[in-house]
């Protein structure tokens, strides 16, 4: 498995949660009539989840970090 892999993967699941959460959370505390807030809340929501993937995903691509099954060649 090449380092892209590990980026990948990490980048991919953290980002994806991460979002989602932020959405879900943010939507109990925002006023529905006020379509600013929404759409403060999916770019802040947005912004966390590229920018909290891409860190742990760098950071995934050195250190190699899961137990990921090994390919059969």
């Amino acid at each position: 498995m090449n380092r892209f892999f590990y980026f990948k993967v990490t980048f991919l699941s953290v980002s994806a949660g991460l979002f989602a959460g932020i959405i879900v959370y943010g939507l109990f505390d925002i006023d529905f009539s006020n379509s600013e807030a929404l759409t403060k809340l999916v770019t802040r929501s947005f912004v966390t989840a590229i920018v909290t993937g891409l860190l742990l995903g760098i950071l995934n691509m050195f250190f190699k970090i899961g137990n990921f099954p090994n390919k059969e060649k």
